[in-house]
């Protein structure tokens, strides 16, 4: 077999995904297998040419045994799918999230078999922030600036992109990383839970009253759309922050210029006596 034909054969099998490919397995087979048939002559042809042709199939078989290996280093057993994966890009690291309903104690243990001292909570979060990376922290500010967080479809691997689930949102960080980190993954907030993050508005994508147009409207007119989407005002906040004063009730006829998700199917809304200038 040529030396390129193996080559070629190695690069199919050894993909960034560490997936063994149907076609890299026969392409591999065929180079070993298929050498063509040359005829001998005498029995000493014949004995010099036995042992080349023992040694390249036994180099062969170790190269094959050696991609399969590479292919199982850090991967976890068959019926414990992995929870992170873990890539190499130069002198960086790429962590991303796999199965983002996994507990956290899975997360922890791949962290820790990395030999990384990053540790993950799992906080309740709002539903567009379910299985998400909502913040991490660090000891330091120096330990924060070795940190990139990363959006899905971001660095991604071949043609991949936002759509596939191995690329999903991760964290990007030094090979050699020494700090202390922990991260944030939203899960879902369980009935009286108060959401640890949450959009900015009650009327963001994915949250109670997507797509709603609220402001500048007056009470009276706000509360029969929010109660038609099975959703309950908690509050209303009045002043102009950051401490709001909190009311159970205000008039029909004041101006609703915002709103606010912090437990399930619930919203609070900002009000105000005049409408916005």
């Amino acid at each position: 077999m040529k030396t390129p034909d193996i080559d070629a054969a190695v690069r199919g099998l050894a993909r960034p995904d560490h997936e063994i490919t149907d076609a890299a397995w026969s392409e591999l087979s065929a180079n070993i297998t298929n050498e063509p048939y040359e005829r001998v002559v005498s029995l000493d042809s014949r004995r010099r040419s036995v042992r080349p042709r023992v040694l390249l199939a036994a180099a062969c078989s170790l190269l094959i045994a050696g991609v399969v290996a590479a292919t199982l280093v850090n991967q976890p057993a068959q019926d414990q799918p992995q929870a992170l994966s873990f890539t190499e890009r130069g002198d960086k690291l790429i962590v991303r999230v796999v199965d983002p309903n996994a507990d956290p104690k899975r997360y922890n243990a791949e962290f820790k078999k990395m030999g990384l001292d990053i540790k993950v909570k799992s906080v309740p979060v709002s539903p567009p922030f379910v299985g998400t990376m909502v913040s991490f922290s660090s000891g330091s500010q120096r330990e924060m600036d070795q940190l990139h967080r990363l959006a899905p479809g971001e660095l991604c691997n071949g043609t991949l992109n936002a759509s596939d689930p191995g690329c999903q949102e991760g964290l990007e960080l030094p090979k050699n990383y020494d700090g202390s980190t922990e991260i944030q993954f939203g899960r879902k907030a369980k009935p009286g839970e108060m959401y640890k993050h949450s959009s900015s508005s009650a009327t963001d994508k994915g949250e109670l009253l997507a797509g709603l147009v609220l402001d500048d409207k007056t009470v009276a007119q706000v509360l029969p759309l929010i109660e038609a989407r099975g959703v309950q005002v908690e509050g209303y906040l009045v002043g102009s922050g950051p401490k709001y004063d909190t009311k159970d009730s205000v008039p029909d006829n004041w101006y609703v210029y915002g709103s606010a998700t912090r437990h399930p199917g619930k919203v609070s809304l900002y009000v105000d006596p005049d409408p916005a200038k």
